[in-house]
């Protein structure tokens, strides 16, 4: 396997000496950075973008220059087409590079992230010659892939016909490629996953699934066939079905990229890399599972802007926001997020944390696994076969003097005690519980042996939730709804009986990829643990009497009330309401 050309070093400059020779800040604010970092001992880049002189993409330009890249501004230079034309316009895009000239059979190409020393190894793959890294910044290389890329771009169709046409390892065509022989080789198969082609459909995979909003890539192996697909908006739909022959090359590939171990096909791994697509960087957890017919691959991207997210951007009624709000500022306290698997519990989590994250408290959170990593919050990170489970690890972080703990899931009555022994010492605690609806999860806390006197002493609410696509809103079609659908949905009688009723549903255009919808939004019920809920706890009431109770004195609207208020005023289709909530009629 080729290796990529390092930058050639020179005698080596001091990073402040080049930042002020590049004007990027003067002489006095190095000094003052210098005098601060005598005291921190922390290094100078942190210490001069803390003190708001200067950017991290100044600091990786200056640390690509010192390590003797040279420096080009490609907005100010005509790059011939024969030059643009050595790296396709998706690879270019893929790793935010842009080839500049040719030095003697070396490709020079700008680079937004000359330290990533992986995409010289990469491109030298891809292209078959020598490459060298040249700095640059990410605005002027996206600038420049719009002024030279304007012809078609590749597709992964595209690259499936030119590897077919190829041939590869050991001389062997792509059918004999599937042959176990060939495979049985580590060599072999690192030589394969090393084809230009591979990494171009992998790229060409990671970069589709960025551009959709993708929340899951799936690599899925049968006898006959191999497929791709892609999970957006909780709906999977398949991007391209390559040659079964295939699947080999192109799943040791994620293996190389997610350091696992090549060579074992028997057993199940797992892995969490970080990947820069473009000028994005994204967490990708991947997940290999051995099947009848060849490996099949998970990989779950994951979208470090969810950390971002605010509570009033989740679709949160103005009443359940303001509840919400009430129970995450108490002192102590349990507040319950539930629903199934994917219906948004972390997520609503995450924006809680987010709104107590301030410099006055201190937030501990144990996960299976950490999907996101919060700044300015200790996370723990679930480990049950070394014997690390939420309870042991609960059991610990309450030693950590915590003022706030998130628990991933309550699985377990020893995790349930030990979150009600954490809130009636004075922890506000959040946690996840799957079920059905509000009022369903007293029934599963006593269902667990819990005590009812303990669910009353620190149970404050219970919010349950639901996940359903938002219509675009280019395309959505409006209609009358006819008498079926409104029964389903519950509309009340007096709104049947308005003439001007109505709602809206899915279409498809080029803005929504001809689906119809365009993001997610969340369907929310919650109860609250007010006094005469806790004497019905007490009494060991049921869950219909329970949500009556709530429905008929605290307002609370079931899933399905909030999914018909969504469908009138057009953010999502009865359809879509339907299919995630239940219908109750109590």
């Amino acid at each position: 396997m080729a290796v990529a050309q390092q930058p050639r070093r020179t005698t080596q400059r001091q990073i402040g000496d080049l930042l002020v020779e590049q004007g990027v800040i003067t002489p006095l604010q190095l000094d003052e950075a210098l005098q601060r970092q005598r005291l921190t001992g922390d290094l100078l880049g942190r210490v001069l973008v803390s003190m708001g002189y200067c950017e991290e993409q100044d600091i990786i330009e200056a640390l690509g220059v010192q390590a003797g890249m040279e420096r080009i501004d490609i907005s100010r230079i005509k790059i011939p087409e024969n030059i643009i034309r050595k790296i396709t316009p998706d690879v270019a895009k893929f790793y935010n590079v842009i080839p500049v000239r040719e030095v003697d059979g070396t490709l020079i190409v700008a680079m937004a992230d000359p330290l990533n020393l992986q995409i010289l190894d990469d491109l030298q793959q891809i292209t078959g010659q020598h490459v060298r890294g040249a700095v640059s910044n990410a605005k002027d290389v996206e600038a420049a892939w719009k002024a030279n890329y304007s012809f078609e771009t590749d597709s992964i169709h595209e690259m499936l016909e030119d590897l077919k046409d190829k041939v590869g390892t050991a001389e062997l065509t792509m059918e004999e490629l599937g042959l176990q022989e060939v495979v049985s080789d580590i060599d072999n198969l690192v030589e394969l996953a090393q084809q230009p082609e591979v990494i171009k459909i992998v790229n060409l995979v990671f970069l589709e699934a960025v551009q959709k909003r993708a929340s899951d890539i799936h690599f899925e192996v049968y006898e006959e066939e191999f497929r791709i697909r892609i999970r957006v908006d909780g709906v999977l739909h398949e991007i391209v079905s390559p040659p079964k022959m295939l699947a080999i090359a192109l799943v040791s590939r994620v293996k190389i990229i997610s350091n696992m171990d090549i060579g074992e096909r028997r057993l199940p791994q797992d892995a969490r890399i970080e990947l820069k697509v473009g000028d994005t960087v994204i967490d990708v957890r991947v997940a290999t599972l051995p099947t009848l017919f060849g490996e099949g691959v998970v990989m779950r991207i994951l979208d470090r802007t969810a950390v971002k997210i605010d509570l009033d951007k989740l679709g949160f009624s103005p009443d359940i926001l303001e509840k919400i709000t009430t129970v995450i500022n108490k002192p102590n306290g349990i507040m319950l997020v539930t629903g199934p698997t994917g219906s948004g519990k972390t997520t609503t989590l995450y924006a809680c944390l987010n709104t107590l994250n301030t410099e006055e408290v201190k937030i501990i959170t144990t996960e299976d696994p950490v999907e996101l990593q919060i700044d300015r919050i200790i996370q723990c990170h679930v480990n049950e076969e070394i014997g690390l489970t939420f309870a042991r690890c609960l059991r610990s972080i309450l030693r950590q003097d915590p003022d706030i703990v998130m628990v991933g899931e309550i699985r377990d009555l020893e995790t349930a005690q030990i979150a009600v022994e954490a809130s009636l010492t004075g922890h506000l605690v959040l946690s996840t519980l799957h079920t059905n609806s509000a009022p369903e999860t007293i029934t599963r806390l006593l269902d667990m042996d819990v005590e009812p006197f303990l669910i009353t002493a620190s149970l404050e609410a219970v919010l349950a939730q639901r996940l359903v696509r938002v219509l675009c809103r280019h395309c959505r079609v409006r209609y009358q709804p006819d008498e079926d659908e409104m029964e389903l949905l519950g509309v009340p009688r007096k709104w049947r009986e308005d003439p001007n009723l109505r709602m809206f549903k899915a279409k498809g255009c080029p803005a929504c990829d001809y689906i119809g919808y365009m993001g997610r939004t969340g369907l929310f019920e919650m109860m609250m643990v007010d006094e005469t809920v806790c004497e019905m706890i007490l009494d060991r009431a049921l869950s219909f009497d329970l949500r009556r109770y709530a429905r008929k004195h605290q307002g609370m609207r079931t899933l399905r009330e909030e999914g018909m208020m969504k469908c009138v005023q057009g953010v999502t289709s009865a359809e879509e309401v339907i299919a995630h909530t239940d219908k109750y009629d109590d």
